[in-house]
């Protein structure tokens, strides 16, 4: 977006010149030009002033051509404002190499900054005359402006508005959630409820809502009844005289001054309405919380069994209604889908789809994602099609021009658009960054929200770092259903997410329009303007090299589907020097060129899964750098030029050795250098093999969040964890022993203050572990533990139990310290998972009122195990249990007394 385009101009402009900064290098150097800090400043001032014009106008920009075309020069000026400010970083970071001052300094070193000097005075003059455009087209459009809210372009926009009729075949695949909402309208519950419908736009979210409310006015269940279009801009006044107007029985009796009515009046005047009714509302498209809250109090609860059903995008907004009445919806499954689209498509022939059209009308069904919206859209326009194959293999073969231009698609592309348009702005260049990964590719959210931070999508926010400010982004894009959530993790937090192929198709769009980005189409008409560029084909990678990767203004390089190669990479670091994200993760490459130092703009570079054994010297000059990932590289030490880089913010060097686990050192690390390592921004550093060296140099490290330690013997443990009581920030920790005899030792673990959630032990450790101080004083903020491999003498769980209660996940395998567990009334009260792999157990335990909110049991390659755990009945929270690789006699057990039938409530049970 431009005004997103405008920040990140802002961003480098007060970063690269600042005034004060400058000063110095002015006193040194009087060849340089004196007013660049200056007029650098002038431009932020009046990039400020557009900004907060771009945040006025909102929406309105997309219903005003000449407008739009105004912002399609703003967005050039920005993006040449961060070409000179890189330009600018660039010399600044030549000036420093010796060899430059030396050798060519007298003769280059005066061009160069005139240059930039003359290229700022030019964007000045520009950004001049956007201001002078910008104030003439207030005054000339100033009663658009001030008359044509956004709401109101909404509306012109949107077709969700209140449906009057809904037809039987929008409701295929939704007779369940139906009956469910009917349930939930049944008046044996007295007390006021509401009731939430949520997900992405196109899902039927009003359809349903339409649906019931249309039936249970037909059948007068309730006394009065209102259907409420409430949109993003809402007026609460109005909101209010519609209750009103329509709740009211005797129309007569409606205040005549209601028009003119304030809020106080307003509210008494409705709850007056409402009193000692049973009412039914329908509060459609609730963008915001707060538009409940201001209405909640008007909204009276005299027990008459009232409802108020809010349908919504945004799962804040969807919990407002109690768990137990939270609906939401889901794309349809193919077999829905299809028999929606041949209802739609079809109607003339019975609504059966001809033979020699099924495998191309599947076709298009699977792209709509499931969308009911979509498939009805594409179901109409396919109806008036002649029934020829030729035909709809062009619609097909053509379905992102369709989606974007096809006037029968105007609704879906409505409904997505405004999911966009009214995004937070944080989150607009967030979203289409997604845009350009592959179709279906799964977002991991460690990896998205570190390329977020380096493309300089992410604003810092009071005391949280970067990182967790970017969790919030990802967080919101799912609370806003723009990303679907793939997996969570072992404590609930999300760990992948993925973006609907419709929703992905509208975001390129976007995203060419903006030119923020290329992916999966020809650069030939785009290249000279392209800042992010991803390529997943073979022909793109040989179309790059033959046109010797002419692409001067090329931030982000992301390589998929193990495309890049020696040849390309070569060019990239020699024709694009101002790359910052160079991911080339799988692909095969054995070596990196020596002048990958270059790229001194470069902050993330990715080599995971990659062949190559070292890093060229030369990476010192990467001062920038912020993400280095070598993860399954064979690179087995980081060389020292790694230390020199002072702004390095994640490590992630580790390999797995043995995926089945067989072995305690099952994954290896990296070695550090003997050098000194005070990289005092580092905050991942996942793995270190431990040296008497390495883990002193461990104390310079101390914004460590994520720290994985492997090959630890028992006398280098005083050393580590003394390094490791100086990490007040330390979230997520792995240990791994050297071997399995030797126990670790956790005494010298003593921080004053620790934010420890994560805990993985590998091996053994001494008997009193969980009595140590830092168990006892912050055991209480570990919500997840894993101990593997733990030959222990006596059984821990009663320390555990006492001093780490809050876990939310536990996993005991490859141990051997006890053949029975007993689960002890009150011991972790709030696990959800517990994993027991591979053990010598022969009996389990589980007394009443233990483990009482536990939801997933896995008991795991356990082959004495002759008996179905006592106990197992009672806990009713349970959803899924999985037993594998058991005694036979659990089995025989199982099936005599019947377990299946006890456990009825246990969602998933695999034996």
């Amino acid at each position: 977006m431009a005004e997103a385009a405008v920040v990140l101009a802002l961003g480098k402009l007060v970063t690269s010149f600042g005034v004060s900064s400058l000063r110095t290098y002015l006193e040194k150097e009087p060849a340089r030009p004196p007013d660049l800090p200056y007029t650098a400043k002038h431009i932020e001032r009046e990039l400020d002033m557009i900004h907060h014009f771009l945040s006025q106008v909102g929406t309105k920009i997309y219903s005003n051509k000449v407008l739009e075309g105004w912002i399609v020069r703003v967005r050039k000026v920005a993006y040449r404002v961060e070409d000179i400010t890189d330009e600018y970083s660039y010399n600044i970071a030549l000036e420093h190499e010796k060899h430059f001052k030396r050798l060519i300094h007298k003769f280059f070193y005066p061009d160069a900054f005139h240059r930039i000097a003359v290229e700022l005075k030019d964007i000045e003059e520009e950004i001049k005359h956007l201001s002078q455009l910008k104030r003439d087209y207030r005054e000339m459009f100033n009663e658009l402006l001030d008359n044509t809210s956004d709401s109101a372009h909404i509306h012109l926009l949107s077709s969700n508005g209140s449906p009057h009729a809904v037809k039987g075949d929008d409701i295929v695949g939704m007779k369940e959630d139906m009956e469910l909402l009917g349930k939930w309208l049944d008046p044996k519950e007295l007390d006021r409820t509401v009731i939430s419908i949520w997900g992405f736009g196109g899902l039927g979210k009003t359809t349903q809502a339409r649906k019931v409310y249309d039936w249970e006015k037909g059948m007068k269940s309730f006394d009065c009844y209102s259907w409420i279009a409430v949109s993003h801009n809402y007026n609460i006044d109005a909101i209010l005289r519609q209750l009103i107007q329509e709740l009211s029985e005797d129309q007569s009796k409606i205040p005549t001054d209601l028009d003119t009515m304030h809020r106080g009046k307003l509210n008494d005047e409705l709850k007056e309405v409402l009193s000692n009714k049973k009412y039914l509302i329908v509060l459609d498209d609730v963008w915001d919380t707060r538009a409940f809250h201001e209405l909640s109090d008007s909204l009276v609860d005299d027990k008459k069994g009232s409802r108020i059903i809010i349908t919504t995008r945004n799962n804040d907004v969807a919990s407002l209604a109690q768990e137990m009445y939270k609906m939401k919806l889901n794309p349809l499954g193919n077999d829905d889908a299809f028999e929606l689209f041949c209802r739609r498509c079809f109607q003339k022939s019975n609504m059966e789809c001809p033979s020699h059209l099924e495998e191309l009308s599947r076709q298009i069904v699977n792209k709509c994602g499931g969308l009911p919206l979509a498939i009805n859209a594409i179901g109409n326009v396919l109806a008036v099609q002649e029934s020829k194959e030729i035909i709809w293999r062009r619609i097909n073969n053509q379905f992102k021009c369709e989606l974007e231009d096809n006037p029968g698609l105007d609704k879906v592309r409505s409904a997505l658009s405004i999911s966009f348009m009214y995004l937070p702005r944080h989150l607009k260049n967030c979203f289409l960054y997604c845009s350009m990964f592959p179709q279906d590719h799964i977002f991991n959210r460690e990896l998205l929200i570190k390329l977020w931070i380096v493309e300089g999508f992410v604003t810092q926010r009071g005391h949280s770092t970067l990182e967790e400010v970017a969790d919030g982004y990802f967080t919101e894009l799912i609370q806003q259903s723009m990303m679907q959530l793939v997996e969570d993790d072992e404590i609930g937090r999300v760990v992948s997410c993925k973006m609907h192929d419709i929703v992905r198709e509208l975001a390129l769009s976007f995203s060419r329009k903006e030119r923020f980005g290329l992916a999966d189409i020809s650069l030939e008409t785009q290249k000279d303007d392209v800042r992010r560029l991803l390529v997943s084909n073979f022909d793109q990678v040989n179309q790059l090299i033959r046109s010797s990767m002419d692409l001067p203004r090329l931030r982000t390089f992301i390589a998929a589907n193990r495309v890049a190669n020696y040849q390309l990479l070569t060019l990239l670091i020699s024709r694009c020097k101002y790359l910052a994200v160079l991911e080339l993760r799988a692909s095969p490459l054995d070596k990196i060129p020596e002048n990958i130092g270059d790229l001194f703009n470069l902050r993330y570079l990715g080599l995971r899964r990659t062949r190559i054994k070292s890093l060229p010297r030369s990476i010192k000059r990467l001062s920038n750098l912020e993400t280095l990932d070598l993860n399954s590289t064979n690179i087995e030490r980081l060389p020292r030029e790694v230390a020199k880089l002072k702004k390095l913010r994640h490590i992630f060097a580790e390999q797995l050795y043995d995926p089945e686990e067989r072995q305690l050192r099952y994954f290896r690390g990296v070695k550090l250098p003997d050098d000194a390592f005070d990289l005092a921004q580092l905050q991942t550093l996942q793995t270190v093999e431990a040296t008497k060296k390495s883990v002193k140099l461990l104390k310079y490290l101390p914004e460590l969040r994520l720290l994985c330690v492997e090959n630890v013997c028992r006398a280098d443990c005083a050393t580590l964890f003394s390094s490791l009581s100086n990490m007040n920030h330390l979230y997520d920790l792995v240990i791994s022993a050297n071997n399995l005899n030797e126990p670790l030792d956790f005494n010298a673990f003593n921080p004053k203050c620790t934010k420890l959630e994560k805990l993985t032990i590998r091996g053994c450790w001494d008997n009193e572990t969980f009595w140590r101080p830092v168990f006892c004083e912050y055991g209480a903020n570990i919500k997840y533990l894993t101990l593997t491999f733990c030959k222990n003498n006596t059984n821990p769980l009663p320390s555990i139990s006492s001093s780490v209660p809050n876990l939310i996940f536990l996993s005991i395998r490859r141990g051997c310290w006890a053949e029975d567990i007993i689960l002890r009334a009150g011991w972790f009260p709030q696990l959800r998972t517990l994993w027991l792999g591979k053990l010598e157990l022969r009996k389990l335990i589980i007394e009443e009122g233990a483990i009482i909110r536990l939801e997933v049991l896995l008991l795991l390659s356990l082959p004495s195990l002759r008996e179905v755990p006592k106990g197992l009945e009672s806990l009713a929270s349970l959803k899924k249990l999985n037993v594998t690789m058991q005694h036979p006699e659990f089995k025989v057990e199982w099936e005599r007394d019947n377990w299946k039938t006890k456990l009825h409530h246990v969602q998933e049970i695999r034996l």
